[in-house]
């Protein structure tokens, strides 16, 4: 019997059924585990093909109805055509908050890693790049950030036979713009922007600095910014672009903070 302290078991496993108003999948396989639940790898028994589904361990955390909401504002994107993983619906089961999208191949971080961090390309990395700035391009348009790009959030559809084909993922953290403020901490360490940890006004620029973040990465094999440790994340940004500005500095919200580590 698992101890007071252990935590609790997955609420479902592998060969179980889900029940949706539309359909039944049943779970073939977990594909990872975060602090939100797991992805599993599910066959739609009416459809017979195979799609993801993200099960949520909450039913009524707010985090997930604001991401429902955003996927279901980004399927008016018309996402096959916009580099974009389709959504297809949301469901609860036995309390539990599904959210059911296309199934893909594997992650740009998945394929780096099987490649032993050997760099890309610039063949391969021109069409990521450019599938990249054309998913972002219909998310402006409507007002969303998507707030945390990385590589284990863009895609390979098929990288067999459509080789480096991706799709962008993931818009539990998706933002309005119009919603986005100064001293809000969005995006993974390594590709944040300098004005999130400054504290600065922000904008979808933010988003084209993860852009080149991955770009470098593809290139580099590595991360071009350290992502554990904020002080030598600074470091490494003052080597690569100089300190701030005095007037960047005297109006970001961290001033004090990052006066003491740049002096």
């Amino acid at each position: 019997m698992p101890s007071a302290t252990s935590p609790a078991p997955f609420p479902v496993k592998k060969r179980d059924i889900l029940h949706s108003d539309n359909t039944r999948y049943l779970i073939m396989d977990f594909n990872g585990e975060g602090c939100f639940g797991k992805v599993a790898q599910c066959f739609n028994l009416i459809m017979a093909k195979m799609v993801a589904i993200k099960i949520h361990k909450e039913s009524d955390d707010p985090t997930i109805q604001r991401e429902v909401g955003m996927v279901k504002a980004v399927r008016a994107c018309d996402p096959d055509k916009k580099n974009i993983v389709r959504f297809m619906e949301n469901f609860r089961f036995n309390n539990l908050s599904c959210l059911a999208f296309e199934m893909l191949d594997r992650s740009l971080w998945d394929l780096m890693e099987e490649r032993k961090w050997e760099p890309l390309s610039v063949s391969e990395i021109r069409p990521v790049t450019h599938q990249l700035l054309f998913a972002f391009e219909p998310l402006k348009n409507i007002g969303l950030m998507h707030t945390d790009l990385k590589p284990d959030n863009i895609m390979l559809v098929n990288h067999k036979d459509q080789p480096f084909k991706i799709k962008l993922i993931d818009f539990g953290l998706a933002r309005p713009a119009s919603k986005v403020k100064v001293e809000m901490i969005m995006q993974a360490s390594a590709y944040r922007a300098p004005e999130v940890t400054l504290g600065l006004p922000l904008s979808e620029c933010v988003v084209m600095w993860g852009v080149g973040c991955v770009v470098a990465f593809m290139y580099f094999g590595q991360h071009l910014f350290p992502g554990n440790c904020p002080y030598h994340w600074m470091k490494a940004m003052l080597h690569l672009l100089d300190q701030p500005v005095d007037h960047q500095l005297l109006t970001c919200a961290y001033s004090d903070y990052i006066k003491s580590i740049t002096v």
